[in-house]
């Protein structure tokens, strides 16, 4: 009879974590899931791709208000680039976000010429003394993830290409930055936070406005 009440709770308790939803898991994916088939060293890699390759230059987009944009059922969201940025973020319902409020990146040519050096680089600039990130005044887990050196392709217009110099094409970098990758927020009003003051380079931070529907 025992063993019955053990098994039965153990059956129990298995059906409600499978039952459980998302938000009741917590709204960051664990950091070795893989969302939509990606690891977070992937979703960064496409994160740094976004922020200096795009011709969009979303970095500097940023401070006149453009929040991000939704890429393969995705919302990208804008990284704050200067103090008290703050942005209305229009999220249609169900889709989940990719936000990194924090990294250093490095730049052949400019921080390094070999691999080993630009990875070195990137993981040396990322020294904080101020890293926060809330949702709805509650602290999201942070960690921070390291691409490895990888290839941005800088489009004409990019971060690389109009505020760098480096030109287009293949520009050989590396990045550690903290990204989360957020499970579809509830319909309605939502507050992001995010600060970061790295030591010896200045402080950032950006309150995003959500609003999902």
């Amino acid at each position: 009879m025992r063993r019955n009440v053990i098994v039965l709770t153990l059956v129990l308790t298995l059906g409600l974590v499978a039952g459980a939803s998302p938000a009741a898991a917590g709204p960051v994916l664990p950091y070795n899931a893989h969302p939509h088939g990606h690891s977070y060293a992937s979703w960064t890699r496409m994160v740094g791709q976004w922020f200096l390759g795009d011709a969009s230059n979303p970095l500097f987009g940023a401070l006149g208000g453009d929040c991000g944009e939704v890429m393969n059922g995705v919302f990208f969201m804008a990284a704050p680039i200067d103090v008290g940025v703050e942005l209305d973020c229009d999220v249609p319902t169900g889709t989940p976000i990719v936000l990194s409020h924090a990294g250093w990146f490095s730049t052949e040519g400019i921080d390094g010429e070999t691999d080993a050096e630009l990875e070195a680089a990137a993981v040396a600039g990322f020294v904080t003394s101020v890293n926060s990130l809330t949702l709805d005044g509650k602290a999201l887990p942070l960690q921070p993830i390291d691409t490895g050196v990888y290839d941005v392709i800088s489009q004409p217009g990019s971060f690389y290409d109009t505020v760098l110099g480096v030109g287009t094409g293949a520009i050989r970098t590396a990045l550690r930055a903290n990204v989360v990758f957020l499970h579809p927020l509830t319909p309605g009003d939502h507050v992001i936070e995010g600060a970061v003051s790295f030591v010896g380079d200045g402080e950032f931070s950006a309150t995003y406005n959500v609003h999902v529907g």
